[in-house]
């Protein structure tokens, strides 16, 4: 059924899918009267669609229910473009499918280099449309189901090898080496993929039992209800659906390191739980009343300001201090470029090996890009740019034409790095609020755009603005 408009349909902002359940398919359209026809068409696919007007917007509201995203490319604001790119950094897990004109092919191409999993031309063929989500939806639940049991069965000895040559590095992993030795909780800090669950994993093996379970668990990967029976375990009946007795990954982790990764992101109702565990070293299965012993080091990870979420009463100050016994701080990727080269290489070496397709390198060209780039998203932009990269180059080599378009401005970032002298004076509150202010302004009040020459994330830069003033 091709798609042709002969009214008008009045729907203004987001909408829901009327299914029962949180969304799965996130449309991304600014006609009214295309929205409203994807929602009503998404049912018969079995799909929940939540809709948004732009890519601003979108990127509020993708969380790991979302399956599959549909975006026009021909957005005002934030274009498709950059809407896909801004997914391939920050969620590069997520499939996406983009609508574009019949007459644009090479739309359609850059759409796919930026990581795009199909492209429709308008005016589409709903059916197609919609088989073609279908598929990318399937292709993004066997990823994730790929994922928890990597993360369910990641009890086999952790990979201690860790790319340091910076000097923050290198002091960083001296002090992991000695805490790995002693059973004391490690909080973890930085930035979202600069590694922590690489460090995490390195002091698990640098420690007295390496072959000792290594227990990962994503605190805002699961529902509430789901994530307690997955830490803690439950027993037969204790809840519908729960046919038999299962244990949690507290007693997997027995004897070794149970990884709680973005613990910041763990409901407050269930914090003093985990409190209660970390003081009394037992619990108890959901629904049971035998007293279990926990065995365990705890290393926990966050990329969030504890003293907001304390403030706000989203985060228990008694938990924290449990928590922050021994705090560890993993500086960004552009704090300590020496590392790149190295990390780039060691990337190359298993996309390699994955692939059995011999050794990839990087001209010099495309390494000088690569080098002067922020790096933002940190090693897990890395990542994902080499595979992107690594897909399209030819004979083994990537070169500057197989680098993503905003590579571009690399130089150019690295230009706008030099501080003024004369900084004395003022105050940490003073230099953000000017950083912020003269960035907006250099980039034309993108948002986008500044939050990555500022290598933050763009709600930080809304939250920022709010909270400075700025306009």
């Amino acid at each position: 059924m091709w798609v042709e408009f002969t009214c008008q349909i009045g729907v203004k902002g987001p909408c829901w899918h009327p299914m029962e359940g949180n969304p799965n398919l996130l449309i991304v359209e600014d006609d009214a009267t295309t929205r409203r026809l994807l929602v009503l068409k998404a049912r018969d696919y079995g799909f929940r669609a939540h809709t948004v007007e732009s890519g601003e917007e979108a990127l509020e509201c993708i969380n790991d229910g979302i399956k599959v995203l549909l975006a026009d490319l021909g957005l005002p604001g934030m274009s498709g473009f950059d809407l896909l790119e801004r997914i391939g950094k920050d969620h590069p897990g997520l499939p996406s499918v983009v609508l574009t004109a019949a007459d644009r092919a090479e739309d359609a191409v850059r759409a796919m280099k930026l990581g795009a999993y199909d492209y429709q031309t308008k005016p589409f063929d709903l059916e197609d449309l919609f088989l073609s989500l279908k598929r990318a939806s399937k292709l993004r639940e066997v990823q994730q189901e790929n994922e928890a049991l990597r993360a369910s069965l990641s009890d086999s000895p952790a990979d201690g090898r860790m790319v340091a040559e910076a000097p923050t590095m290198l002091d960083l992993l001296a002090k992991a080496r000695k805490v790995a030795r002693i059973q004391s909780t490690v909080l973890l800090t930085g930035e979202s993929g600069v590694g922590k669950g690489a460090l995490a994993r390195f002091i698990h093996a640098n420690s007295g039992s390496p072959e000792a379970p290594f227990v990962t668990v994503s605190c805002p990967a699961l529902p509430r209800e789901l994530l307690e029976s997955e830490l803690f375990g439950h027993e037969k009946g204790a809840f519908t659906g729960a046919i038999r007795r299962r244990l949690g990954k507290i007693e997997a982790a027995k004897g070794g390191t149970l990884f709680l990764d973005e613990i910041g992101d763990m409901p407050i109702d269930l914090q003093p739980k985990l409190l209660n565990v970390l003081q009394d070293r037992e619990f108890q299965r959901v629904g049971g009343e035998e007293k279990i012993k926990a065995d365990f080091r705890l290393i926990a990870a966050t990329n969030i300001d504890f003293s907001e979420k304390i403030q706000a009463g989203e985060f228990r100050e008694d938990l924290f201090y449990r928590l922050n016994v021994i705090p560890l701080e993993l500086p960004p990727l552009r704090e300590r470029p020496e590392d790149v080269p190295p990390l780039m290489e060691k990337i190359l070496a298993g996309i390699s090996m994955r692939r059995n397709c011999g050794v990839i390198r990087l001209d010099a060209p495309a390494r000088k890009q690569l080098t002067a780039y922020r790096w933002p998203g940190n090693v897990r932009e890395v990542e994902n740019v080499l595979e992107r990269a690594s897909a399209f180059c030819e004979d083994r080599t990537i070169r500057l034409s197989d680098l993503p378009e905003f590579l571009s401005g690399a130089d150019e970032a690295a230009s706008h790095s030099n501080l003024p002298t004369g900084l004395s004076g003022l105050t940490l509150e003073q230099l953000e609020t000017e950083a912020i202010r003269q960035t907006l302004a250099a980039c034309d009040g993108n948002k986008a755009e500044a939050a990555r020459r500022l290598g933050i994330a763009e709600k930080s830069v809304y939250n920022k603005m709010k909270r400075y003033g700025l306009s």
